[in-house]
C-alpha cells in the first residue's frame, strides 16, 4: 500500500521534442593490408571455399530430395561494415543469416589500429548461406576488386567491395563449430559408457525465411536421423526470433565406435550437415534436490488466505508446487494443460513449492507479510528419479524448452485452441530455471530471445534467475595460509578467485534476456545459524559465491539487480592430489539458508526447509514487483492521478531496479579485483558483479519529508523525445548538504535476431543537472547497453537557484537494429532526497508536490 502521507508523485505530462544527438568518439577505420597481401590471403581462402562446396556436391549426388549444395560462409572482418546485409541481399544465391559483434582480434596481416598498431581490434561477424553460384559470384567480384581496387562496384555492391579489403578471414561454418562448448560429444560419450540404447538431441537449425526451404531441410535432416536407427521427436519453428529447431532421437550403438576419433566424426552425416548452426544435448534444465529427513516444523501464516476472484500479477513458470502445503492452500491456481502432475509424487514437489513459498511469504524467518492476490503456476518441470534418495526437476528432454515456454505463455495471453486466455492480468512471469549447458558467451539463446520476444509482444515483465555454479572453488594457497588468513583477506580471495573463473560462472540461459530483469543472488538471509565447522566466504550482503554474473550481450549490466539468496557455507574438499584448499557449496536443507515451504517425507503438509539460490533471489523479486503493482493500483485511486495500465510492465521494471545502488560492495571488490581487472573502467568490471546493486524497496513504495519519489511514462517513436521536468524545492537553494539524485529508465523493444545489434528500440536519458553532478555506481556507457538505466548522481555544493527553477530529464528515442514499427511504451522514476538527519526541517517532499499539483496531469491515449 501507498504511504498515505508520502505517496509517489506523478510527472506532469511531458513536452515533446526531438531527439538529442548522440556523441560518439569519432570512429575511424582501422588500418587493412594492401592489395597484393589481401589477394595472396583471399586466394587461398576461397579456394579452400571452392574445393569444400564441390565435396558437398559429390555428399549430395543422388539424394532423394535434389538438394542443391550449399554452406554457411563465416566472413570475420575487422572494423565495421554496416551496410553489408544490403549488398548480400542483392548477389542470387546468397541468404542473409546474421551477425555477430567481436573483440579483441589480434593485429595482424596488415591489420592495425592507426594511432596504436599494438592495440587489439574490433570487428563483425558475417554468417551467410551461399550456394554454388553465388559463391562463383563473390570470386568474380573478389577478381575484379584485385584488378581494379579503385574502380567502384555496382550500384548497391560497394559494400563488398569494402568486405574484400577488411576481410580478416572467409571460411565455412564446420562440424567444430558446430559442437563447440555444447557438450554433445561428452553427453554422447556417456551414454554409451552408461550403456543406454538411445540418445535425444536438440539440433539448433539456420533459420531460413523460405518456408518450402525449412520443409526441405526438415526432410533432409530426418534421413540423416534414420541412418542412425532413430526418429524425430519434435520440431518447432518461431519466425518473430528467427528460430528453427529439431529435437531427435537415434541409436548410441550406430555412433559409438566413430566418436572415438576426430577423424571419424565427419562419417557421421548428421554432424556434417550444413543446415545445422549447433546441435546440443537435452536435459540439462534440471534442478537436484536431495530428500532431506530432517525437515524444519510448520510456520503459522496469521494473515488470510487471499481472495481467489483477484486477478494473479505474478506467473510462476516452475515446478508443480504442493498445493496442499498449509502454506500454500488456496494460494496457488494451477494450470496444468500437459499432466505433469500425473509424474509426481507429493514429496517430489520442491522446487515450485519452495518458489511459490517464496513469492507469496517470503523468507519464513524474517517479518511475514502475504501477498493478497493468488499467484498462477505453469508446471513446466517433471521429477526424474535417481539412486541415494536423489532426483531432479527437469524440463522433460522429450520437448524443446522454447516451445514448451512459448505454448505456456500464448495460452496465458491469447488461449490455446477454443480455450480463453488463461491468465490475461499476469504483469510479471517468474523464471527461476535455466540451462546448464547453455551459459552466456557472445549469442543470444533461443529462449533468451523467445522472452525477449514475448515481453514485448504481451507487455509483460519476465523476471529470470541468474543462473547458480556449484563446481568447486579451488584457492590459490594451501591449507595453513587458508586458516592462518584473516576474515577481509579470506574474502579478498574467494572474490578475485571466483573473477578469475568467469567464464565458467557466466550467465546460464536464459539470463541473458535484454527485456526481462535478470536477479542475481547475494549472501544473505533472516536465519541465525553460526559456520559451525562450515567457511562463510563473503561478508553479509555480499554478491553469493554460486550467483552467475555478467556482463549481458554487448557487455549490458547484467545481473540488474541482487536479491537475498541465503547464506550459501562452503565445506572442505578432499582431494588427496591437491595441496591448494578446495571447497564446495553445502546443499544441505538445514539453516542458514531461507525458509521455504517443502513437501514432508510422511506426507506431511506443515513442514518447511531452508535452501539458498538465484532461483530464490528472483522469487522474491517477483514478490517485490507484486507489491508494486499494489501500490500503482492505490495510486490510480487517487482522482490526480491517471496511470494506464499499458504501463504497468515498464513501470514494474523501473521501480524494482530503481532503488539499487552499490553502497557497501563497491570498495570491498575494487580492492579485490585490482590487480585482475582487465582494461576500461574499474566500475565497468566490477558492474559485472554487482550489475545495478541491490534494491531498497522501502524507498522505491513512498517517500518521506526529506525523499521524493515521481514517476513519468509516455510512448515515443523513433527520432522523438519527452522532457520532464522536475522543480526544484527551495528549502535547497545555497544550502551545503549532500543530495542525491536517482533516475531510473526502463522500456520493452522489440528486437531484431538476425541483426547484431539486436536491440530495434534505444531509449536514453540526459538530464540538465547542475544540482547533483558527481556519478556514481555503474558505468555511464554500460548503463545503455540494454533496456534500462539506471543512474545515481550526487551533490553538496551550495548551489544558488530561484524559485520555479527545474532539473529536465529528457528521454529519447532511435533505432538500433531495424525500424521502429510502433511507439516504444517506457517508464521512468526519479528520486531527490537528502540524509534524514539534519538539524533543521527540509520538506522536500511538500514543496515538490505543490509544484507539481500546480499542473494537473491529462490522460495520455491509450491505444
Amino acid at each position: 500500500m501507498v504511504d498515505s502521507d508520502y505517496p509517489l508523485l506523478v510527472f506532469p505530462t511531458p513536452s515533446t521534442a526531438e531527439r538529442d544527438k548522440r556523441q560518439f568518439g569519432g570512429f575511424k577505420q582501422p588500418k587493412h593490408p594492401n592489395v597484393n597481401i589481401q589477394s595472396q590471403r583471399l586466394d587461398r581462402q576461397f579456394s579452400r571455399l571452392a574445393q569444400a562446396m564441390e565435396n558437398r556436391r559429390i555428399v549430395l549426388q543422388g539424394n532423394s530430395l535434389g538438394i542443391e549444395p550449399e554452406m554457411v560462409l563465416v566472413i570475420k572482418t575487422v572494423g565495421s561494415n554496416e551496410e553489408f546485409i544490403k549488398a548480400v541481399k542483392k548477389v542470387k544465391g546468397l541468404e542473409w543469416l546474421g551477425e555477430q559483434m567481436l573483440e579483441g582480434i589480434e593485429p595482424e596481416f596488415g591489420f592495425e589500429d592507426a594511432r596504436d598498431p599494438n592495440k587489439k581490434l574490433d570487428g563483425r561477424l558475417f554468417l551467410v548461406m551461399s550456394d554454388a553460384r553465388a559463391l562463383n559470384e563473390l570470386q568474380s567480384l573478389r577478381s575484379y576488386w584485385e584488378k581494379n581496387p579503385e574502380s567502384s562496384f555496382k550500384r548497391g555492391l560497394a559494400p563488398l567491395k569494402h568486405m574484400f579489403e577488411y576481410v580478416h578471414e572467409i571460411r565455412s561454418w564446420d562440424i567444430e563449430e558446430r559442437l563447440e562448448d555444447t557438450g554433445l560429444l561428452e553427453n554422447w560419450n556417456e551414454s554409451v559408457s552408461s550403456g543406454q540404447e538411445t540418445v535425444l538431441f536438440e539440433a539448433e537449425l539456420w533459420y531460413r525465411s523460405s518456408l518450402s526451404r525449412r520443409r526441405l531441410v526438415e526432410e533432409r535432416i530426418a534421413e540423416l536421423v534414420e541412418e542412425l536407427g532413430g526418429h524425430i521427436v519434435q520440431g518447432c519453428v518461431i519466425e518473430e526470433i528467427s528460430y528453427h529447431a529439431i529435437l531427435g532421437r537415434i541409436e548410441v550403438t550406430r555412433i559409438s565406435e566413430l566418436l572415438q576419433l576426430k577423424e571419424t566424426r565427419r562419417e557421421i552425416g548428421l554432424l556434417r550437415c550444413d543446415d545445422i548452426m549447433f546441435l546440443r544435448p537435452v536435459g540439462n534444465c534440471a534442478i537436484p534436490f536431495e530428500i532431506d529427513t530432517e525437515e524444519s516444523p510448520n510456520v503459522e501464516i496469521p494473515q488470510a488466505v487471499p481472495d481467489t476472484d483477484r486477478t494473479p500479477v505474478v506467473a510462476l513458470l516452475d515446478g508443480l508446487p504442493l498445493t496442499g502445503h498449509s502454506l500454500l492452500n488456496g494460494r496457488l491456481i494451477v494450470d496444468d494443460p500437459d499432466d505433469f502432475e500425473n509424474s509426481y509424487q507429493a514429496r517430489e514437489r520442491c522446487h515450485g513449492t519452495a518458489m511459490a513459498s517464496l513469492i507469496c511469504h517470503g523468507d519464513l524467518e524474517g517479518e511475514l507479510k502475504t501477498l493478497q492476490q493468488p499467484v498462477y503456476v505453469r508446471p513446466i518441470m517433471q521429477p526424474r528419479r535417481g539412486f541415494d534418495d536423489w532426483f531432479r526437476e527437469f524440463i522433460p528432454d522429450n520437448t524443446l524448452p522454447v516451445d514448451l515456454v512459448h505454448r505456456a505463455v500464448i495460452r496465458l495471453f491469447d488461449g490455446e485452441g477454443e480455450e480463453p486466455p488463461a491468465s490475461p492480468g499476469v504483469r510479471v512471469i517468474n523464471l527461476s530455471v535455466g540451462d546448464l549447458g547453455r551459459p552466456f558467451l557472445t549469442e543470444m539463446s533461443p529462449w533468451a530471445r523467445l522472452l525477449d520476444w514475448l515481453s514485448w509482444k504481451y507487455g509483460v515483465l519476465f523476471v529470470v534467475s541468474a543462473g547458480n555454479h556449484s563446481q568447486p572453488i579451488e584457492l590459490n594457497v594451501s591449507q595453513a595460509s587458508f586458516q592462518e588468513l584473516e576474515f577481509d583477506k579470506a574474502e579478498n580471495l574467494f572474490i578475485s578467485t571466483i573473477a578469475e573463473d568467469t567464464r565458467n560462472r557466466r550467465l546460464l540461459s536464459p539470463a541473458e534476456t535484454l527485456n526481462g530483469l535478470s536477479v542475481g543472488a547475494t549472501h544473505n538471509d533472516n536465519s541465525v545459524s553460526t559456520p559451525g565447522f562450515l567457511i562463510e566466504p563473503v561478508s553479509i550482503g555480499m554478491p553469493s559465491v554460486i550467483s552467475a554474473h555478467g556482463p549481458g550481450y554487448r557487455r549490458s549490466i547484467k545481473p540488474e539487480v541482487l536479491l537475498p539468496g541465503g547464506r550459501q557455507l562452503l565445506r572442505k574438499c578432499v582431494v588427496p592430489s591437491s595441496e591448494k584448499v578446495v571447497l564446495k557449496p553445502d546443499c544441505s536443507k538445514r539453516m542458514p539458508g531461507q525458509r521455504v515451504a517443502t513437501p514432508g517425507q510422511a506426507g506431511a503438509l506443515n513442514t518447511t526447509c531452508f535452501t539458498r539460490g538465484t532461483s530464490n533471489a528472483a522469487a522474491l523479486a517477483s514478490r517485490e514487483a507484486c507489491f508494486i503493482y499494489d501500490m500503482l493500483q492505490s495510486l490510480r485511486e487517487r482522482p490526480e492521478n491517471s496511470i494506464p495500465d499499458e504501463f504497468d510492465a515498464v513501470l514494474i521494471k523501473a521501480l524494482v531496479v530503481h532503488g539499487s545502488n552499490w553502497d557497501g560492495m563497491f570498495h570491498v571488490f575494487k580492492q579485490a579485483l585490482g590487480e585482475i581487472r582487465d582494461s576500461g573502467s574499474t566500475s565497468a568490471f566490477v558492474g559485472r558483479f554487482l550489475g545495478y546493486g541491490q534494491p531498497d524497496f522501502e524507498k522505491v513504495l513512498g517517500g518521506s519529508d526529506q525523499r521524493v519519489t515521481l514517476l513519468g511514462f509516455d510512448k515515443l517513436e523513433n527520432g522523438k523525445a519527452a522532457e520532464f521536468s522536475l522543480p526544484l524545492p527551495p528549502c535547497l537553494n545555497s544550502v551545503t548538504l549532500k543530495r542525491r539524485l536517482t533516475i531510473t529508465l526502463a522500456w520493452l523493444s522489440p528486437i531484431n535476431s538476425l541483426h547484431q545489434n539486436y536491440r530495434v528500440a534505444y531509449l536514453w536519458f540526459n538530464s540538465k543537472n547542475d544540482f547533483a553532478k558527481k556519478r556514481l555506481c555503474a558505468d555511464h556507457n554500460a548503463v545503455r547497453r540494454g533496456t534500462i538505466q539506471h543512474e545515481v548522481f550526487e551533490g553538496e555544493d551550495a548551489m544558488a537557484f530561484t524559485d520555479g527553477d527545474q532539473i529536465i530529464v529528457k528521454v529519447n528515442c532511435r533505432n538500433d537494429a531495424g525500424e521502429i514499427v510502433k511507439p516504444v511504451h517506457f517508464g521512468m522514476v526519479v528520486t531527490l532526497e537528502v540524509p534524514e538527519v539534519s538539524l533543521f526541517p527540509i520538506p522536500i517532499y511538500q514543496e515538490v508536490r505543490d509544484r507539481i499539483q500546480i499542473r494537473a496531469q491529462p490522460p495520455i491515449e491509450v491505444g
